[in-house]
């Protein structure tokens, strides 16, 4: 049997079992595949239609079989409701610890993810102790465990492993700094650095290795599925490719992409979950990688962002991937945002030293390369992230590095930058 027909066998057993949920019942059909091209008959599964059935529309199994319940953060409208078995934790969790950074029982791991509702802290957590390492829950939502407090446990416990959203180990760096600490040199026992929860550019992971002189390793998933891919020991994200289909498709969200173009990420479970999700429009923008990794799994993947949180102009689009390439030959690239007026693209960076500039011999090659206006200015630290307070450093939500159209004018008005002006 082909590896295709494997696939094909896979998901006519899933499509079966997916009928059982009120939702999927009428949307799937009665025809089984024949080929990976006769899923493109299923209609796609919206984050919208997430929000309509929960909770409990897409739930397939028996209630007795539920182990865990969790929500998306509902930022963007009515929360999405998961539900999860033990047999799908335990998936979930084993195949997190073949990630690259490789725990072992003498690993002391710090999560600094939020917990809650939240999915990654809960199957890192797991995934930690399923390899006999030992775990520090430094939940990022609580006033209990403030960067301060954080700085303290990594070095009086002598943490190996650090977890976090990529933002977040650069908070950290900072404030360990504001402390007293040099993060390269005064933390001898952390060997790594695990990300998840936000892209993880390879310009930002350079950037946090630089800061920290420790290896990132990333983890990418969501609310909905869990985890779907963990880098290697080449640091190279790979899919789970006996748990999840993945198509990555046009905007029409019809027709594939050709091989190392960005697309739709859309992705189907090939587990019997108790939320079975099929051809899910994730929101994601990612890429498959052309040459195989050396680690010998195949093709990475690219996580590019969301396709929501990204800047068009003038058929150009600006992802957090792009703009970050942009910032990595600038000494100041920590803290940023980013928006458009009119048509015109601003970055606002914080200062890191006094002698941080711009050059407007490097605007001027960005504009020439990617056709549009662009201005570049630099802040005072502490205008996009208030160090004052130690406690709200960093407790905020999710980052936000896109802002509206008011919200970048009223930041320019605020520091004295007319939007028409030349000078960066």
């Amino acid at each position: 049997m082909t590896n295709e027909e494997e696939k094909v066998e896979s998901l006519n057993q899933v499509l079966a079992y997916a009928k059982t949920a009120p939702f999927y019942s009428n949307r799937i059909g009665n025809n089984k595949l024949t080929s990976l091209a006769d899923l493109k008959t299923i209609p796609i599964t919206t984050k919208q239609d997430l929000r309509e059935q929960s909770p409990y529309g897409l739930l397939a199994t028996d209630n007795s079989l539920l182990a865990q319940y969790h929500e998306s953060s509902g930022t963007t409208g009515q929360p999405v409701s998961i539900w999860y078995s033990a047999k799908d934790l335990k998936e979930i969790t084993d195949q997190i610890a073949t990630s690259g950074v490789t725990m072992t029982n003498q690993d002391v791991v710090l999560i600094r993810f939020p917990y809650a509702l939240s999915t990654i802290s809960h199957f890192l957590h797991e995934a930690v102790q399923t390899c006999g390492g030992c775990v520090i829950p430094a939940d990022s939502r609580t006033t209990i465990t403030p960067m301060p407090k954080v700085i303290d446990l990594l070095s009086r416990l002598r943490v190996t492993v650090l977890a976090c959203i990529p933002l977040q180990a650069i908070m950290l760096a900072e404030m360990a700094t504001l402390l007293g600490f040099d993060p390269r040199t005064d933390f001898p026992n952390l060997r790594a650095i695990c990300t998840a929860g936000e892209p993880l550019t390879p310009y930002k992971r350079d950037l946090i290795e630089e800061i920290w002189e420790v290896p990132v390793f990333d983890n990418y998933g969501m609310t909905e599925i869990g985890t779907a891919m963990v880098d290697c020991q080449e640091q190279q994200l790979h899919l789970f490719e006996e748990m999840f289909h993945i198509e990555i498709l046009k905007d029409d969200l019809q027709n594939e992409v050709k091989d190392g173009e960005v697309g739709n990420l859309v992705i189907t479970t090939l587990r019997n979950r108790a939320t079975p999700l099929i051809r899910y429009a994730t929101g994601d923008l990612v890429q498959r990688k052309e040459k195989k990794c050396l680690c010998g799994k195949g093709h990475p993947y690219v996580i590019r962002g969301r396709k929501e949180e990204s800047l068009l102009i003038q058929d150009q689009i600006f992802d957090i991937y792009e703009l970050e390439a942009i910032l990595s030959p600038l000494t100041a690239k920590r803290f940023w945002v980013a928006g458009t007026i009119d048509d015109q693209l601003y970055l606002l960076i914080e200062k890191e030293n006094d002698s941080d500039q711009v050059s407007n011999e490097y605007i001027k090659v960005l504009e020439d390369y990617y056709k549009v206006n662009l201005f570049i200015y630099l802040l005072d630290k502490g205008t996009l992230y208030d160090r004052s307070e130690p406690l709200a450093f960093g407790m905020k939500a999710k980052p936000r590095y896109f802002l509206t159209g008011t919200e970048l004018k009223n930041l320019l008005a605020e520091r004295g930058i007319l939007d028409d002006s030349k000078e960066r």
